[in-house]
């Protein structure tokens, strides 16, 4: 495995996560995470350092809030604020569950959150989420999404599949587009590039032990047609295409014999506990092999 640090006025990646905290209300699955999760000896992301790595940065970057979960963080409005006066684009990868409230969900768009990544797993279908994510946000989820719509943050909605759940995509587009109807949100991959991301199952810390899809054979289930050039860059283990005008990205996690997905990948970085800058998989097997 290859795990490098670099300085933040050295980076080379277009998108930079940051582990804003380890705090989740949720119990997922799959969830790379493993026994760091919900970890007390493990602190949220310092303010100070993180706006001094946002001053270094080199070129305008994609900064991505991850968790667990990062609107479980008291800080987060602020963070999106600052990442904002520093002329980088922030985005957020989160479960949902605070968004069912339309004033947090206006809170967020008035910080400056326009991109967010929201986790359906289970799609419209409660019994799938309770397989996936020990519980039954259906409901939850699909108000997360809507709220999403109405207050004009554009959405793209995870979806981590094995042979259980491939049945909830579908019904899924469906509530997409309805919503974006609703909200007259143009699903184009100009006007309103709303976008369904399916990722097989990475086995890096906890996950479902099922059945890992490659990306041939998710493409399989799918079949549109595909490019593997996303934002600018060749991928080995992504493509994106176009099903009725919702643009899909399909993304292989199948780990390597080190144990990591995507290795190398020069479009994903992130933050480390010494605010330098690391390979995103390669700093999480990092992390795991440390606790053994």
């Amino acid at each position: 495995m290859k795990y490098f640090e670099i300085e933040p006025e050295n980076n080379i990646y277009k998108t930079v996560s940051v582990q804003t905290t380890y705090k989740c209300q949720m119990s997922c699955n799959n969830c790379y995470l493993g026994d760091m999760l919900n970890d007390d000896d493990i602190l949220d992301v310092d303010v100070d350092r993180l706006k001094n790595v946002l001053s270094k940065l080199p070129n305008r970057t994609d900064i991505r809030f991850i968790g667990a979960e990062p609107t479980m963080s008291s800080e987060i409005f602020n963070l999106l604020k600052i990442v904002r006066k520093n002329g980088h684009r922030p985005s957020m990868l989160t479960n949902g569950l605070k968004l069912r409230r339309e004033d947090y969900t206006q809170e967020l768009k008035k910080s400056g959150l326009n991109l967010i990544g929201l986790s359906m797993n289970g799609g419209l279908d409660n019994d799938v989420y309770k397989e996936f994510d020990n519980g039954r946000y259906a409901k939850q989820k699909m108000i997360a999404l809507e709220n999403c719509f109405k207050y004009n943050i554009l959405p793209h909605i995870n979806v981590i599949i094995d042979p259980t759940n491939v049945h909830v995509v579908k019904p899924l587009v469906e509530y997409i587009i309805a919503m974006a109807n609703k909200y007259n949100r143009k699903i184009s991959p100009i006007k309103y590039p709303v976008m369904l991301r399916l990722k097989s199952i990475g086995k890096i810390g906890n996950y479902r032990d099922t059945y890992t899809y490659s990306l041939k054979e998710m493409m399989k289930l799918f079949p549109i047609e595909y490019t593997n050039y996303v934002d600018g860059y060749e991928e080995r283990r992504s493509v994106i295409g176009k099903w009725n005008d919702l643009l899909i990205k399909i993304t292989d996690w199948t780990v390597d014999d080190d144990g990591v997905p995507d290795s190398g990948s020069q479009r994903r970085g992130i933050l480390t506990e010494n605010y330098k800058l690391a390979p995103f998989f390669e700093y999480y097997v990092r992390q795991h092999e440390r606790l053994l």
